[in-house]
């Protein structure tokens, strides 16, 4: 008999894009930043998946990941969304997902900054996040919306950068495919 899983509880954090610096998203070398082509999301999706699956914050959340990260990734990137890679080599080790016209109850950063286990507390996560802000403030927009476990190391020490303020988030339906996004590092 499977275990019943119980409701995940986000933190929403809200960006203004229009006081970030103008250099914010520097990625430390040797690693490399670029945008995912269009044949690309199945990559995204294996590195968000693996973020998740592996962070210790996490633990428990699958059913949360797969019926509503992973589809609200797939969902944007099929629409206006955009995906930004970090490379090491030829390798993608960090990706995030963004959806710059989220519907009601859903937030731009879709799965926020994710990077592999391997990479992490090397400052990828924090320059990620800054290139995916910066990505949405090209796009036109004065505010960004994203999501996390509170009291996790994102909403600690990651989701404060470039100015994230907690606010009160709706709750929103446990499975809806697209309404809840999140930053897993």
């Amino acid at each position: 008999m499977p275990i019943p899983s119980k409701a995940v509880q986000l933190t929403q954090f809200r960006w203004n894009l229009a006081g970030l610096p103008a250099d914010i998203a520097e990625i430390p070398k040797p690693f490399t930043l670029r945008t995912a082509g269009d044949q690309e999301i199945e990559d995204a999706v294996r590195v968000i998946e693996s973020s998740y699956d592996l962070d210790p914050d996490w633990s428990g959340c699958d059913k949360h990941v797969e019926q509503a990260v992973i589809p609200g990734a797939r969902k944007a990137l099929a629409g206006a969304g955009e995906c930004l890679f970090v490379l090491h080599g030829n390798r993608v080790i960090a990706a995030s997902v963004i959806n710059p016209e989220p519907g009601e109850g859903e937030v731009h950063l879709v799965s926020g900054p994710c990077v592999l286990i391997e990479y992490r507390n090397r400052g990828i996560g924090g320059s990620l996040l800054g290139a995916t802000l910066d990505a949405l403030r090209a796009r036109g927009l004065s505010e960004a919306l994203g999501r996390t476990r509170p009291n996790g190391p994102a909403a600690k020490f990651l989701c404060g950068k470039f100015g994230g303020q907690p606010v009160a988030a709706p709750p929103a339906p446990a499975t809806s495919a697209a309404s809840e996004g999140a930053v897993a590092a």
